[in-house]
């Protein structure tokens, strides 16, 4: 058994968010259970909007660069069969373990145990729900429209998994509905309709042969990917299918954004020469990558490996509020929605410690 107190301090503020399941949608026990604990800080403010919480000092220095420190509460559901909360030697398993109850855990811990007055950094710290749902539901756009102070922050770490490297920037995310029409006939006389189903055979083998792109930004490779995910179609099984579905993921990169999206579906519907429509259900953007940034510069200086983020994160959000941010936290990116989900120790410990190095520097 380990004598060390802050890593039982971490390992606990971990089982803290994996005993309170918070699948997208169900974060209020949680969000309610961290009120009530933080609420014991007296050095702390807290501000409650839905089930996000939002926590500062009660004195703030004003004459400190602000840092914001985010994490959401929510996890995806629980593999068939559940995921039981379990501790093996150095791994942690649970559901959220890695994505991301492990950054909220080293957050937690800052909140508790780092001495501010020590830091050059006055801090902000949001914890807030459902990020895993759809972008127009995700709390940290409503944080900013009822808590507007909060953007008025120098820098902003989102504690995601990224096994404690430095991930810039962040791919945007379109989700976008294509439909092909037809007209219904037999089956048995297929030349009295129009197939729409195999009318988007072209459109799909276009999907299938494109290439990869890569983008680089800053030195960093990102890659455009459009990828069919869900389709549907079809009457009845004698019956010429009038209409064919497909959901399609493009994943973009920093600098291109919807007008992008949109010349994207419109060339390929043009190139596939059959009656379609399309429609950009969802959109999360791109965030922008600053590793010119004087705060970030001095983060990367002690020799942490910087990557580029091959995902959507909230760092758009903050991003396009004007707030340059990151990702860095101690979770696995391998370990996000496995069945048998788990983070490590160690990674929360070097986590927090690297942290607590940059907040204690003489000054950025």
């Amino acid at each position: 058994m380990s004598t060390d107190p802050l890593r039982e301090h971490l390992l606990e503020a971990l089982l803290f968010f994996l005993e309170r399941p918070s699948v997208t949608g169900e974060e209020g026990p949680l969000c309610d259970d961290l009120e009530q604990r933080v609420g014991r800080l007296h050095e702390w403010r807290a501000e409650r909007v839905s089930n996000n919480l939002i926590l500062s000092r009660r004195n703030p220095d004003v004459s400190r660069e602000r840092l914001v420190f985010a994490g959401h509460l929510d996890t995806v559901p629980e593999p068939s069969g559940g995921l039981p909360i379990r501790v093996d030697g150095d791994r942690i398993y649970g559901r959220g373990s890695s994505d991301m109850k492990a950054g909220d855990a080293v957050m937690l811990a800052l909140l508790e145990s780092f001495e501010w007055e020590e830091s050059w950094a006055e801090p902000v710290f949001v914890f807030y729900e459902r990020e895993e749902g759809p972008h127009a539901e995700n709390g940290l756009g409503t944080v900013f429209e009822e808590c507007p102070w909060v953007v008025d922050t120098d820098l902003a770490f989102l504690l995601e998994p990224t096994g404690n490297a430095l991930e810039a920037g962040c791919v945007g995310t379109a989700q976008v509905e294509v439909t092909f029409e037809g007209t219904p006939s037999h089956s048995a006389r297929p030349w009295q309709g129009e197939n729409a189903l195999t009318a988007a055979g072209r459109f799909l083998a276009a999907l299938h042969e494109r290439p990869v792109e890569e983008i680089v930004v800053d030195e960093l490779s990102f890659y455009e990917v459009l990828v069919p995910t869900m389709a549907r179609g079809g009457r009845a099984k004698n019956v010429v299918p009038d209409e064919f579905w497909i959901n399609v993921n493009h994943r973009f990169p920093p600098g291109r954004g919807f007008d992008h999206v949109q010349r994207i579906f419109e060339g390929l519907l043009e190139d596939s020469g059959a009656r379609a429509r399309y429609e950009i259900v969802d959109f999360a953007p791109s965030g922008s990558v600053d590793l010119g940034h004087q705060l970030l510069q001095s983060f990367i200086s002690g020799g942490i490996e910087v990557r580029p983020k091959q995902a959507w994160t909230d760092v758009a959000r903050f991003t396009e509020n004007g707030v340059p941010a990151a990702n860095f936290g101690p979770g696995f990116t391998s370990q996000a929605h496995q069945k048998s989900e788990y983070a490590e120790l160690p990674l929360l410990l070097e986590s927090y410690e690297y942290m607590s190095n940059y907040l204690r520097q003489s000054g950025p």
